[in-house]
């Protein structure tokens, strides 16, 4: 998944990705709020260069943007 400015990452919620087109795999971590397991989302890279992993829980339908290295 690419996008033009990773800042659109912070508007971008649950219901605004089309999830059948991002690549998801199972992870260790947990929402803090609901408990239940949370999905690792494929690297999203904007045109700068900078990678963003992406955490979705389906229970609260929610997903978290974080900056990897």
């Amino acid at each position: 998944m690419e996008t033009d400015d990773a800042g659109d990452l912070i508007f971008q919620t649950y219901y605004m990705v089309d999830w059948r087109k991002v690549g998801q795999s199972p992870s260790e971590d947990l929402c803090v709020a609901c408990g239940m397991p949370l999905l690792k989302v494929e690297p999203v890279r904007d045109r700068n260069g900078l990678v963003y992993g992406g955490r979705v829980c389906r229970s609260c339908k929610s997903v978290f943007w974080l900056k990897e290295d």
